[in-house]
């Protein structure tokens, strides 16, 4: 009898052990989506010369209409020298969705370069390029290229306000149709990043972004980040978003989405 519950346990064991593996296969390998807030990016890459990087864990949970939670992990880098900065993130993402009677799993994510130049201490140019796949959103794949200038309005220690009209190029391949959509789009945002008693960050920014020429075709996107350190390199961070896409790929996906994401970021 205690030969066949510890054979029990052992096939169970084993069992889980395989589906643990199975999900972390698939988390490492995955690819998250939607608009990265670059000024977040920045605060926590630092402003110092050299080659600086962050890396980041969290849990997710809110989203769409079926969507339940998701476990993301990122890498954020930059590179200075002089006035030009070079600065890339990835991101994957593992979300657990209700499909049926069955538990489903979709991944998806981005990977996002920009490079930045000073011009003045206010105005700094940007070009940029993002590639992204996001299941849940049923975007297969959505290609962003783009530029512009980056105004700074306030500069202070502990209040910096940001505002940065961009003009970008979009190809976007819907999953369900398989549809081929090209577009341009303003990508304008506005940034407010606030240091509060020398060690809490709070960084909010908006992106409003219009197809040219068919103005009712639009995307907003709010982005709120709280970060805390726990030590000098290790810093806990609240984040949570809104998101409004009045024509989102996929007829089963509603126009407005949201989330709420907590988790650890380490500096090196």
């Amino acid at each position: 009898m205690l030969k066949r519950y510890a054979k029990a346990a052992s096939h169970y064991i084993c069992a889980m052990l395989r589906r643990i593996l199975v999900i972390l296969a698939l988390l490492s390998g995955s690819v998250q989506a939607q608009v990265v807030n670059v000024e977040a990016m920045r605060g926590l890459t630092g402003s110092e010369p050299g080659t600086h990087g962050v890396l980041d864990g969290s849990f997710y949970f809110g989203g769409t209409q079926a969507l339940l939670l998701r476990l993301s992990t990122s890498a954020n880098f930059r590179k200075t020298l002089g006035k030009e900065s070079y600065y890339a993130i990835f991101n994957g993402n593992l979300s657990t969705r209700v499909g049926g009677d069955a538990l489903l799993f979709e991944q998806n994510g981005f990977v996002h370069g920009r490079y930045n130049v000073e011009w003045t201490d206010e105005w700094t140019g940007e070009v940029f390029f993002q590639w992204q796949s996001n299941k849940p959103m049923r975007i297969a794949q959505r290609f962003n290229f783009g530029a512009g200038p980056r105004f700074r309005a306030i500069d202070s220690k502990t209040v910096n306000f940001f505002l940065s009209p961009l003009v970008m190029y979009e190809l976007d391949i819907e999953s369900v149709t398989g549809v081929y959509e090209s577009v341009a789009r303003m990508s304008t945002y506005m940034s407010l990043d606030v240091l509060l008693k020398e060690k809490y960050r709070l960084n909010t920014i908006a992106y409003y972004q219009p197809q040219v020429l068919q103005w009712d075709d639009v995307r907003v996107v709010i982005n709120s980040r709280f970060s805390t350190p726990i030590s000098p390199k290790l810093n806990l961070t609240i984040s949570g978003n809104l998101n409004y896409d009045a024509y989102p790929a996929g007829t089963d996906v509603p126009n407005f989405t949201y989330g709420i994401n907590s988790g650890l970021s380490w500096r090196f």
